[in-house]
């Protein structure tokens, strides 16, 4: 039996299980468990490897909201051009669409590493990984020990960025007992969080090096940025799948859509050149507006569990005057990262995805 992490605000856990059906039937009985310990549950990912090795990544926590959001905005969207009708078919068809895209495509994972990934994996098998607000890294895996997973592994960080790692039976990472630790090199995948001395010093860097825009291929994929004053009044911001992101991508592709709707009926109705160009402007706007706003809802709803309200819990991680950037990358950060905004971070801490015999497993690095 080991001592518990020091000042633990954050634990990650990850279960591997023989069995593609096996982490998602898993899921609710670890989740009651670790409420029932007294901590909450931020995020959940369900990971599937067939028996081809093809891997996928489900998100059952954005599925309901994302039915919910795009079924009542498609639905008001019908309502307006269809009347009842036209609400009941275009709720129906947001639901579907929303709760699917919520489900299955807002990884932060790309196509190519999620092939490389399950390569490196058991084939025919699942995994479930759960991030935590708690302190006990041994309470939560024992939440999963009933569910009788094949490896399971935890990290528990501090606020002061520090990590330790539990196994199996309780017994950390790299101690000497339990499984030895996977080797750097088998590294599948990394989170990254990177702390700034400063409210916008996060943000700043990353504008700086064109990270969070990933316009280099290899570069990490900022997933947040979590900013507080020097009051400790918390803002997070989602670079791609939050409010403003969503908003600007739907302004682009529904005045887009109803540009070239409003053109084809407008020519329909033998309305001419300047007819069709006036009412497809028109349409544009009107849709353009209404993807504004059905874009904020949808990124609002489905980015709910990363809010500030969410994080109080774990706002050491973040004191006051400081930022801090939550980020994914492939195999291994890339050396020229490194030297530019993870270099310009005051603490820096790597949890990494590392292929194991019976799965992945969570390994640790702080800078």
């Amino acid at each position: 039996m080991t001592s518990q992490a020091p000042d633990v605000r954050l634990c990650v856990l990850l279960a591997c299980f023989a069995g593609d059906k096996r982490a998602s039937k898993a899921r609710g009985a670890i989740g009651k468990r670790i409420r029932g310990h007294g901590d909450s549950i931020l995020d959940e990912v369900v990971v599937t490897v067939d028996l081809k090795r093809r891997l996928r990544l489900h998100y059952p926590r954005k599925a309901l909201p994302g039915a919910l959001t795009a079924a009542l905005t498609w639905g008001v969207f019908g309502l307006i051009t269809g009347g009842v009708q036209g609400l009941g078919v275009w709720a129906v068809v947001g639901a579907i669409c929303g709760g699917l895209f919520g489900y299955y495509f807002l990884s932060r994972v790309t196509k190519d590493e999620r092939k490389r990934i399950g390569q490196h994996l058991p084939a025919g098998s699942s995994a479930l990984a759960v991030w935590v607000k708690g302190s006990d890294p041994q309470d939560v895996l024992a939440a999963a020990a009933p569910s009788a997973p094949a490896v399971a592994s935890v990290a528990a960080i501090g606020s002061d960025l520090s990590a330790r790692l539990w196994r199996a039976a309780e017994v950390p990472a790299g101690s000497g007992a339990g499984q030895a630790s996977t080797p750097a090199q088998a590294t599948q995948l990394s989170m990254l969080l990177v702390r700034f001395t400063g409210e916008r010093s996060a943000r700043n860097a990353l504008a700086a090096a064109g990270s969070a825009k990933g316009n280099q291929p290899d570069a990490p994929r900022v997933e947040l940025v979590v900013e507080a004053d020097e009051r400790g009044k918390r803002r997070v911001i989602d670079p791609t799948m939050g409010p403003a992101a969503v908003a600007r991508s739907d302004l682009v592709s529904w005045g887009g859509f109803g540009l070239v709707y409003g053109v084809i009926v407008g020519f329909a109705g033998n309305g001419g050149v300047l007819g069709a160009a006036e009412r497809g402007l028109v349409t544009g706007i009107a849709w353009g507006a209404f993807g504004l706003a059905a874009g904020a809802l949808f990124g609002l709803w489905t980015s709910r569990s990363a809010s500030a309200r969410r994080l109080q819990g774990i706002g050491p991680l973040v004191p006051p005057g400081s930022s801090l950037a939550v980020g994914w990358a492939g195999s291994s950060v890339p050396a020229a990262t490194v030297d530019g905004w993870l270099a310009s971070g005051s603490e820096r801490l790597l949890v990494r995805f590392v292929a194991g015999e019976h799965g992945l497993l969570l390994d640790a690095a702080t800078s």
